[in-house]
């Protein structure tokens, strides 16, 4: 039987997005997975016109959150009305198109194969009356004044495959918004930005504010605690399930601040340096000499033992390619890599001999590449090394042994090893790729994007993390355009250019010292 969840205030309903109604108001919720409680009395209110940010760790209960307002998911207790209207739990497809409810996920959901006008239209195609053959005309008019309200200006025929990162992102919000009234309800960004090149930000936060300007609310769930306070105007915070801030002003408000209300705890602060001189007893263990791609031009690089080398650079780089380069998936490109000695050619050299070298790659998707979902966190853990570790019964034991080791370096939770990979958090999703490499012992790592997606206190983990295997003498490299993170561990940052001429920083290098070389 469908529920309602109980009204708020006055039982009088006024239309959807009408003066002095709350976009969305959230009161009591809780939801229960058997024993048990994700969420717990959780408050949320949304006003009308205004940037509302939801943070918290992974786990916290924002995706849970999310999935009961969009219908996913519903509520065992608490009252959701929009625009001053009483909503259903679960709430109905019918009911988030007349409340103008929309939400623009992680992954953006566009199917590249199909042009701009049919990933914004499909599903809400208009038809002639007589033939009831699709009137095109009418789509690409439509289509053509949802961009013109966003201010944004997009070939309808392109193919959504062959679009910028910025564009996708453009026609993801364009589709959400389509069929609704600009000004009324309420749109939520789901880790919107996560895919976004760092250059394509300031577009997308402009096109966020418009939408903001016209009267539509906004909520925008994000790991980026800099993206949080320059774009929202009010932050709630998450904790364990509960509401442990509710709608507080950004104004004032600092990263320092915001993470001890994310953790509960104040947040050590410093960089995250090494035990001795980076390289002081390591000679080098990796070497690229004149690796290139499609965008990336000739990079010449050594990484020693005990250091850890960052990579970035703004999108024209080939920063996003330099992961396929090695890792093998890109046959356009070339140069050498030495690993430990031993001299290997690009692209011909395969994945399995690089890896039998001693180099671990950590893939920038962890879910598309470099995790099973399916199966068990053990068997994701330990899949590198099922091969040569022995019998049956003595593999099941050194990888109870193999998993705690994990658990106790890295800070997986929850600790069950027999969980699919796809049940943890994307903070521990991450946690379990790094696991998965760096304890079969590599002598080089090159990580790419480790804390995409990542909340704040798995982040400094992860860095962390990464920063004990270069202690242990592993050479490192880190391949990230968050340059706060390059700057809290890395002993040398190379911003790459286009065209070359590649800029090397070392020394105490800062986080606006890597911005400033990467637009310079």
């Amino acid at each position: 039987m469908r529920s309602t969840v109980a009204p708020i205030g006055s039982t009088d309903p006024a239309p959807p997005g009408s003066p002095g109604r709350e976009a969305v108001v959230i009161r009591g919720l809780t939801k229960r997975f058997g024993d048990a409680t994700v969420l717990r009395d959780v408050d949320l209110t949304i006003e009308p016109g205004e940037i509302h940010a939801l943070v918290g760790q992974n786990g916290s209960g924002k995706s849970t959150l999310i999935k009961v307002l969009s219908g996913v998911h519903t509520a065992d207790g608490g009252r959701i009305t929009a625009g001053g209207r009483l909503l259903s739990t679960p709430v109905r497809p019918t009911e988030l198109r007349h409340h103008s409810l929309a939400f623009v996920h992680q992954d953006l959901g566009l199917v590249d194969d199909l042009t701009v006008l049919e990933n914004v239209r499909v599903g809400h195609y208009a038809t002639r009356r007589l033939t009831r053959k699709i009137d095109w005309a009418a789509e690409r008019r439509r289509c053509a004044e949802t961009f013109a309200q966003l201010g944004a200006s997009i070939p309808l025929e392109a193919r959504a495959g062959a679009l910028s990162p910025g564009q996708r992102a453009v026609v993801a919000i364009a589709r959400a918004l389509q069929g609704r009234h600009l000004g009324t309800g309420c749109i939520v960004f789901d880790e919107s930005t996560q895919s976004l090149p760092r250059e394509n930000l300031p577009e997308f936060y402009e096109i966020v504010r418009t939408i903001a300007r016209s009267g539509t609310g906004i909520l925008i769930v994000s790991h980026r605690l800099d993206e949080v306070l320059t774009l929202a105007d009010r932050v709630t915070v998450l904790r364990d399930g509960v509401t442990a801030a509710e709608g507080l002003k950004v104004a004032g408000l600092t990263e320092a601040h915001l993470s001890t209300l994310i953790l509960g705890r104040e947040l050590a602060s410093g960089r995250i340096g090494a035990d001795a001189a980076p390289g002081a007893t390591f000679g080098t263990v990796l070497e690229l000499k004149g690796v290139h791609g499609v965008q990336l031009a000739d990079l010449d690089l050594e990484v020693r033992g005990g250091e850890v080398v960052g990579i970035t650079g703004a999108g024209d780089t080939g920063l996003e390619e330099f992961s396929d380069i090695i890792a093998g998936n890109s046959r356009d490109c070339g140069g050498a890599l030495r690993i430990d000695g031993r001299d290997f050619t690009v692209p011909e050299t395969g994945c399995a001999e690089l890896l039998g070298a001693g180099l671990a790659v950590v893939p920038q998707n962890r879910m598309r590449d470099g995790l099973a979902a399916e199966i068990s966190a053990i068997e994701n853990v330990t899949l590198p090394r099922v091969g040569n570790r022995g019998r049956a019964l003595l593999a099941r034991q050194w990888q109870r042994q193999e998993f705690a080791e994990a658990v106790r370096s890295f800070g997986i939770t929850p600790a069950v090893p027999h969980a699919p990979a796809a049940a943890f958090s994307g903070g521990n999703q991450q946690k379990l790729l790094l696991a998965k490499w760096l304890l079969g012992a590599p002598k080089a790592v090159i990580a790419c994007e480790p804390t995409q997606a990542v909340d704040v206190g798995a982040r400094l983990d992860i860095l962390r993390a990464l920063r004990a295997a270069a202690n242990e003498g592993k050479a490192v490299l880190i391949c990230s355009i968050e340059v706060q993170d390059l700057a809290l561990v890395c002993d040398r940052v190379v911003v790459l250019r286009a065209g070359g001429k590649h800029t090397a920083l070392d020394g105490d290098v800062t986080a606006e010292a890597i911005t400033e070389a990467t637009y310079a």
